[in-house]
């Protein structure tokens, strides 16, 4: 993405041509913090905050306010309900790689009635959007443009979304914090595999990552209306990829859906992402070269990435049952998405595929014509590609001259 010399949103939509919907830049997923999650975020970063963001800073300190507020309301209100509304089945949790198509597979999933997920108000807004959902969802409908900056899918307050942002906004931990300081970046955060964690780090993470599945469990339920089982929750996180022992500590029978791409097209589709996110959603105006203290470039931090991503992944897959684990590759499910997840369904034993074959093929007639977004990539990102990730290409079938 070019750069540009002013810090102004009307600057930088004009240099992002593919991104450019001036709401991405008005608006911050860290606006749902509450107010002890953004000032540890501040005072870990040492309040290194660009002066032409400062606005959005000190509008982030108003509403994480706010947030703190209501949550103490929502908490008396729903507290004893939460705790109540436990989970009958075991989640679902879509994994992979950024920009591997996890998004299009967690969308395909939730046309099956018998599925549920976190939407993106609850994910945004977790700490008060059972209180304030309907008013939300209306009020503020014009922050979100119609579609994601970094992939043209669609963007909507009800549309799944991705736990993760949740985690963060709840001063759980969470690896998007970069995104609020990407000028701080770092491939090893402690929150990724949590390895490095003391255990009464991990079983908080733990309990409060329960209470918010607990909780949109609880938002699944009213919405029902009489039906007989309750709905089953599909996550989608990228980061989850890492954390597969905790996971599983938490949820012994979970189903695991994990997704592959060719890494050519991962690469440039990654580096994007994190332009994309560091530019509309910073603190600071980013910068994607190294900095000081080891800072990677934005090349670098993605090829580390993945690198931490599926650093235990192969040793923890392998004492998974083949019921509950099922592997995809992006061009398969692109191709024939119908006949990949009759094949889902059939392994991870999710019921009748019959009752939503319908209604799946009408959606996929929906897509004819959705245009995925182009991404260069030079002989030397290639190259580089190959020699990094070069195990990953080898496990699942990929090879240099894959990718056109």
């Amino acid at each position: 993405m070019p750069t540009t010399t002013t810090d102004s949103w009307e600057a930088r939509a004009a240099a992002a041509a593919p991104y450019n919907d001036y709401r991405f830049y008005n608006f911050r997923i860290w606006y749902g913090m509450v107010a002890s999650a953004w000032l540890s975020l501040l005072a870990r970063n040492h309040f290194a905050v660009s002066p032409a963001r400062l606005p959005f800073t000190m509008l982030g300190f108003v509403t994480s306010v706010l947030n703190s507020i209501l949550n103490l309301v929502q908490t008396l209100i729903f507290a004893r309900r939460i705790r109540a509304c436990v989970l009958e089945e075991p989640p679902i949790f879509i994994i992979g790689h950024w920009r591997t198509g996890t998004t299009f597979l967690h969308e395909l999933l939730m046309i099956d009635e018998r599925f549920t997920a976190p939407t993106t108000l609850e994910c945004f807004a977790p700490a008060d959007c059972l209180i304030l959902y309907q008013f939300l969802r209306h009020l503020f409908n014009f922050a979100l443009p119609p579609r994601r900056p970094m992939d043209n899918m669609p963007v909507g307050w009800d549309r799944p979304q991705e736990d993760e942002f949740a985690l963060m906004n709840l001063g759980l931990g969470s690896p998007y914090e970069v995104v609020v300081f990407p000028n701080h970046r770092r491939a090893r955060h402690p929150f990724l595999d949590m390895t490095g964690l003391a255990p009464e780090q991990v079983e908080a993470w733990k309990a409060g990552f329960l209470r918010f599945l607990q909780q949109v469990n609880l938002r699944s339920q009213k919405e029902q209306k009489g039906w007989e089982s309750v709905r089953r929750i599909v996550l989608k996180s990228p980061h989850h990829t890492a954390r597969l022992h905790i996971l599983r500590q938490m949820f012994p029978e979970a189903k695991f859906i994990h997704v592959v791409r060719d890494p050519c097209e991962v690469f440039p589709s990654t580096v994007r992402l994190w332009r994309a996110l560091f530019d509309t959603q910073g603190c600071q105006k980013p910068e994607f070269g190294a900095l000081a203290d080891g800072v990677p470039d934005i090349e670098q931090f993605v090829f580390d990435g993945m690198d931490l991503l599926y650093r235990n992944f192969f040793r923890e897959i392998a004492e998974i049952p083949a019921c509950n684990f099922y592997q995809v590759r992006y061009e398969d499910l692109v191709r024939t998405p119908i006949e990949e997840l009759a094949r889902m369904y059939s392994q991870l034993q999710f019921g009748s595929f019959g009752e939503i074959r319908p209604r799946l093929e009408a959606y996929v007639r929906a897509l004819d014509g959705y245009k995925t977004n182009q991404h260069h990539i030079s002989a030397r990102q290639r190259a580089e590609v190959y020699r990094r990730w070069h195990w990953y290409m080898h496990r699942f079938g990929y090879h240099p001259s894959a990718a056109t």
